[in-house]
């Protein structure tokens, strides 16, 4: 019980980070969107780095709860499209498939990041 409960508290923070991140976006402050993304990471206790290095099983080993997951790719999501804004190409690729990994992994259909998935893919790797 103790550590599902801390589990949604790290969630819950890196949402509201997350949530942060994406206004700040909007505004157009790229500086402060990545520092909140980068608490959003802390939060969860995740490098984004290494998210896109480890292989499917070692992170379902290590980060096997589904909602902590979600939470992981939607982080990367935006941290692509942040990167994009920045010109950055090579490392919005990079946490882009992270997400898509971390996607992949998850049991349960989660709508809501598919569709963020589509979005930023159309974005990213454009036709």
């Amino acid at each position: 019980m103790f550590q599902r409960d801390y589990l949604l508290r790290m969630i819950e923070q890196a949402a509201q980070a997350l949530a942060r991140a994406l206004r700040l976006f909007r505004e157009q402050k790229q500086d402060e969107a990545e520092q909140q993304l980068a608490s959003g990471y802390a939060a969860l206790g995740l490098d984004p780095d290494l998210l896109g290095m480890l292989d499917a099983h070692t992170l379902r080993a290590q980060w096997g709860d589904e909602e902590m997951l979600a939470m992981a790719a939607r982080l990367l999501l935006c941290d692509a499209e942040l990167r994009l804004g920045r010109g950055d190409g090579g490392v919005a690729q990079r946490r882009f498939k992270a997400a898509r990994k971390l996607h992949a992994l998850l049991a349960t259909a989660n709508a809501e990041l598919d569709a963020e998935l589509e979005r930023v893919s159309a974005l990213v790797s454009p036709r």
